[in-house]
């Protein structure tokens, strides 16, 4: 899979309803850390088939802080039968991120 890049909310809102589980980077490209985790979740996204990776640079899609209460970065949000389930902010592991989408695959699959 790639890394689906996010030009308005409704491209988001889009991918959460029609796919099962969604993984979306919420982040500010001109924060470090973000431009560090990106790689690593594309190259996470290759190993799950069944799940949609999106990343969206809110600092340009205002209304996605709004949204969905974005105020630290990165956050990662994973989306699961269209509802937020899981939350990552500021200081994560990314082991951490794979175990809940591992999670949610099995239960779903």
């Amino acid at each position: 899979m790639i890394m689906f890049a996010i030009d308005d909310s409704n491209d988001l809102e889009r991918l959460i309803q029609l796919n099962e589980i969604v993984v979306a980077l919420m982040s500010d490209m001109s924060c470090n850390v973000c431009l560090a985790i990106y790689p690593e979740l594309e190259a996470m996204s290759r190993r799950y088939s069944n799940v949609i990776f999106a990343s969206a640079d809110v600092a340009s899609i205002k209304t996605l802080v709004g949204q969905h209460m974005i105020f630290l970065y990165p956050t990662i949000i994973v989306f699961v039968m269209g509802k937020e389930t899981v939350r990552f902010e500021r200081v994560f592991s990314l082991k951490d991120v794979e175990s809940a989408i591992n999670r949610y695959t099995e239960i779903l699959h």
